[in-house]
């Protein structure tokens, strides 16, 4: 008895003629990303030069630095996300989180 192949052959084309049809926005989404990564280095290169300038506390600049390039590495990766999937919304991605987060907290 042979097995028919056909289903999976015509999903297979369908998922992969969709993949190359969004070709464009991964590719500006990646360069965004590279983009926000760049200026996240820069950011914390700035604030960590900032604080040690005005405070003798070097590990405070150390971990100011990290925050700023944390957040603005999460913002480019939230716009590079919405550059693929237009659907997509960072607000849903927060409220989710949120839900998440006590329904978490309720079970510990």
């Amino acid at each position: 008895m042979p097995i028919d192949l056909s289903n999976a052959w015509k999903s297979g084309t369908r998922i992969i003629n969709y993949v190359i049809s969004l070709l464009p926005n991964i590719i500006l989404a990646v360069a965004i990303f590279v983009l926000f990564l760049i200026i996240a280095s820069a950011a914390r290169s700035i604030v960590r030069r900032i604080t040690q300038r005005r405070q003798k506390r070097q590990s405070l600049g150390l971990l100011l630095g990290q925050i700023a390039y944390i957040t603005v590495t999460v913002f480019g990766f939230l716009i590079a996300i919405s550059a693929v999937a237009p659907s997509f919304r960072a607000s849903d991605l927060i409220s989710m989180l949120g839900i998440g987060s006590v329904a978490i907290g309720f079970a510990f």
